[in-house]
């Protein structure tokens, strides 16, 4: 078993005020009107904390990861599925190789154990899934116009099974859409459809789904938006437009903005809505943008601005579960496959989990996950060997320590101390843009970009004391000791003269573990990208010799490079989809990089 460990007591309990507000159409909708609130190894325990405002305890949560169950042989694929009826029946859909979805399997111990595989020959059952409290699991898939209809008459296919999964019914639903494009600049039929993230139903017993697509005058730009049923799914009608934006709202970031899409939806045990969002257009590594969230505290209706997901989650087809103790969960991929987790209803985000790290061409980053007991998980999805179930369970637990010390030594290869190394403790991040590019092969999706060799790592930042981040010295012995550390997720980083720098992920917890380091000869390296007025360029993709790195909010990149030290390099700087700056292929020595600037002017 892995175990992790974690934050605040929290009692959920919903009130079921009356919903007979009438639907609103796409322009009365607002969403700037409600402002937001201020696995690998198993056997492993990870503990990661938020002190509450109490000195003398802290709560922590305890996530327990069981045992995976292996479903198929296929790596790369973008359809498995899970969903639970009201009975705890839980369900898992997948394909195999060379097939759709045509198979399943039911568990009735949350996803401990798994029966006999049944065939299911409608070959997809979707994501966008609910089990109903007066019975049945409810389905919603593509949708398309009604034949002879109006412009805004469209049906959307259906799925209900019974609360056993062993029969099912096919059918179709009416959905109003006014002022909708049932195409997309990527999609030509059968959109916008219900994709990704599941039904919620709310106290009242109405349904509340989300789809994304284009209303007419979007330009294609996704739209996210919501729709309520009032019928258990056998009609739905637009309620109100969660996310549009035809202007990138933080342009300075990586990759291709394609406005709002792939939303999930989860009702909060303060009776508030929260949807989380892809931004991405594209697939090549290095253009990766993050997820994107918004609340509502009016079932729906209105909706605050979008804001980006703390730390940043990367970066597609996330789903949402909340537990009965008031712990968000939020699967998502690309690159690799994680779990991570919200005390504060999705505000930010903590104690990491992942199954898998590998890019692209291997594990698509499309996963699910659904609550399948109070504190229960169950998430479907790929990691190397094929595509597996894994049961979790998420508990809060007390404890007394709210600080402790964070030490360790740093060595040379031989063991040997190290001493005056400098080591920095950093605010926990995910984000994952440090790889190496293929030498000759390209990525699949095509536009020359090479494909990640191995998986992408936690980007690698130097020390900068411009940041104010806390440092040590290491003593005569190697050790080093941060005093008074609060209990929460670092990164730590450690460089020495004459040594390539490390850094690595840390969860502080009671009884932690010393923080060793060995570090092997090598040096640091350091550059900066500017404009032509001298400003750094933030996000910037820099290649050296093959090993793609990003530019920090300031514009430097940072390279951790053993020996042998190559005099000299070959550098390519760009930012694809941006346009604003050229693009520089050249060879420089080693040594300028860190003396001279690199200026990328204005187109």
């Amino acid at each position: 078993m892995r175990i992790a460990r974690f934050v605040l007591l929290f009692c959920a309990t919903f009130g079921c005020g009356s919903e007979a507000d009438p639907v609103m159409s796409p322009a009365e909708s607002g969403r700037q009107q409600v402002q937001p609130q201020t696995v690998a190894n198993r056997g492993k325990q990870v503990v990661s904390p938020t002190a509450v405002g109490v000195r003398e305890a802290t709560e922590f949560l305890k996530i327990t990861v069981g045992e995976p169950t292996k479903l198929s042989d296929l790596l790369s694929q973008n359809s498995a599925s899970v969903a639970v009826s009201r009975t705890g029946v839980v369900a898992a859909f997948y394909p195999k190789p060379g097939t759709g979805t045509k198979f399943y399997r039911i568990s009735k111990d949350a996803g401990r154990t798994w029966g006999q595989e049944l065939d299911f020959p409608p070959a997809y059952a979707g994501m966008m899934s609910v089990g109903l409290r007066e019975g049945g699991v409810l389905f919603m898939l593509e949708t398309k116009p009604v034949e002879g209809g109006t412009a805004d008459q469209m049906e959307a296919k259906r799925i209900l099974f019974t609360d056993d999964f062993l029969k099912y019914e096919l059918g179709t639903s009416a959905v109003s859409l006014p002022n909708i494009v049932a195409h997309t600049k990527w999609v030509k039929h059968g959109w916008p459809g219900f994709s990704v993230g599941k039904i919620v139903q709310l106290p009242n017993g109405d349904l509340l789904g989300t789809l994304y697509g284009n209303l007419r005058g979007d330009d294609n730009w996704y739209r996210t938006m919501i729709l309520r049923s009032t019928d258990l799914g056998q009609s739905w009608r637009y309620r109100a437009s969660v996310a549009f934006s035809p202007d990138d709202p933080d342009p300075q970031l990586a990759g291709q903005y394609c406005g709002y899409c792939e939303p999930s939806l989860a009702l909060l045990s303060d009776r508030k809505l929260l949807c989380i969002m892809r931004t991405q257009g594209t697939h090549y590594p290095g253009e990766y943008r993050p997820l994107y969230q918004c609340w509502s505290d009016d079932l729906g209706k209105t909706w605050t601005e979008p804001v980006v997901s703390a730390p940043l989650l990367m970066n597609i087809a996330p789903v949402l579960a909340v537990l009965d103790n008031g712990v968000v969960a939020c699967v998502y991929g690309r690159p690799g496959f994680h779990v991570a987790f919200s005390l504060d209803n999705g505000h930010t985000w903590q104690d990491r989990v992942s199954f898998s790290d590998l890019p692209v061409d291997v594990i698509s980053g499309q996963f699910d996950l659904v609550k399948v007991g109070p504190n229960q998980l169950v998430a479907v999805g790929s990691d190397s060997q094929g595509t597996k179930a894994w049961p979790l369970t998420v508990d809060r637990v007390r404890e007394s320590t709210t600080h402790v010390r964070l030490r360790g030594r740093v060595l040379d290869e031989q063991g040997r101390p190290i001493a005056d190394a400098t080591i920095e403790r950093s605010p926990n991040r995910y984000a994952a843009d440090n790889w190496l590019e293929h030498e000759s092969k390209l990525d699949r999706w095509g536009g020359g970009t090479p494909v990640t060799v191995g998986s992408p790592n936690l980007a690698f930042r130097s020390i900068r004391s411009e940041n104010k981040h806390p440092t040590v010295k290491s003593d005569a012995g190697g050790r080093f000791d941060f005093p008074g550390v609060p209990l929460s997720e670092y990164v730590l980083t450690v460089e020495a003269d004459g040594y390539a720098p490390q850094h690595r992920h840390v969860r502080l917890r009671p009884q932690s573990p010393a923080q060793d380091f060995r570090l092997k000869p090598g040096r640091l390296v350091r550059g900066r990208v500017i404009d032509d007025t001298g400003r750094g360029i933030p996000e910037m993709c820099v290649v050296l010799n093959r090993w793609h790195i990003h530019t920090d909010s300031d514009g430097y990149f940072h390279w951790s490079l053993e020996d042998p030290v190559p005099p000299q390099v070959t550098l390519e700087v760009h930012k694809k989809y941006s346009g604003q700056h050229e693009t520089l292929t050249t060879t420089v020595p080693l040594s300028r990089l860190e003396t001279q600037p690199i200026v990328l002017p204005r187109r």
